[in-house]
């Protein structure tokens, strides 16, 4: 299947995983994960893809509804020629869809691994005031080239520690070009700040005991703005175990690549996957 809104990266096995990214970023931010993994001698084929309003995906319909991701993420799946085993591996927005796909297609996963899931508890509305929206909304969105974005953001506090191949894929996949010139952000400010927004009514935390494939949460030390409902998560999913990545921050995924994956191949080991 081949469109501009997915990556594969096949593999030796009929394993897939299905790699989910965060509020914002692009499917190409996995690059250095996967890369990681065959390193580590896991030979799953993997599947990376941009959400709704992200990357080179279509865009977001208003008001936005989270579940939306979950069931375009079912109803990519539903096309594949699976011929194995699926696990699904989400960062941030990316772990709440793979959650939702497990609602949405039980028994589907043979595991999930989540990397500080956003799930709110209650009480369920949505928060236009969120922190996240609201800084997200002033972005500066248009740069005269993507050198000029790459210089902009390399000064950044939120990208200084990202790996190279993940800020590169970040660049590729998270930028197109502007009609007027130069480059403009993938994920426009107003509709990330809308997703941030629509974060704290999905209900899904509810329905956390509905789930029975086993899972891997991953909990670092630094969630930010989301150290609430990221705390509010231990011992709320079945059939989980949890890792703890002390001295980690909610960008571990693009900042360290190889502990992310070095989780994820325990994880399938565990499972006998790998």
């Amino acid at each position: 299947m081949k469109r501009p809104d997915l990556e594969w990266h096949e593999g030796s096995s009929d394993l897939l995983l299905l790699l989910g990214h965060g509020t914002g970023f692009c499917k190409e931010v996995w690059r250095p994960v996967v890369t990681c993994l065959q390193k580590q001698a896991v030979g799953a084929t993997a599947l990376a893809w941009d959400a709704g309003g992200h990357g080179s995906a279509r865009t977001l319909d208003t008001p936005i509804d989270w579940w939306t991701f979950g069931r375009e993420l079912a109803v990519l799946v539903d096309r594949l020629p699976l011929q194995g085993p699926v696990v699904g591996v989400g960062h941030s927005m990316g772990g709440t869809t793979i959650i939702m796909l497990d609602l949405l297609r039980p028994g589907l996963q043979a595991g999930m691994v989540l990397v500080e899931p956003v799930i709110f508890p209650p009480p369920y509305q949505r928060y236009e005031d969120f922190p996240l929206a609201l800084r997200t909304a002033r972005r500066r969105s248009l740069f005269p080239s993507l050198e000029a974005a790459a210089a902009s953001y390399r000064s950044k506090p939120l990208f200084r520690n990202w790996h190279p191949q993940a800020f590169d894929g970040y660049l590729e996949g998270g930028f197109r070009e502007h009609g007027a010139g130069g480059v403009t952000l993938a994920c426009p400010p107003d509709v990330e700040a809308a997703v941030f927004a629509a974060s704290t009514d999905t209900r899904v935390f509810d329905r956390l005991d509905e789930l029975h494939s086993p899972a891997r949460l991953m909990i670092t030390d630094g969630p930010g703005d989301l150290e609430g409902p990221i705390k509010a998560l231990e011992g709320r999913i079945a059939n989980s175990t949890t890792s703890y990545l002390t001295g980690e921050n909610h960008l571990v995924v693009m900042e360290n690549p190889d502990r992310v994956a070095g989780e994820i191949a325990q994880f399938l080991h565990s499972l006998s996957l790998a």
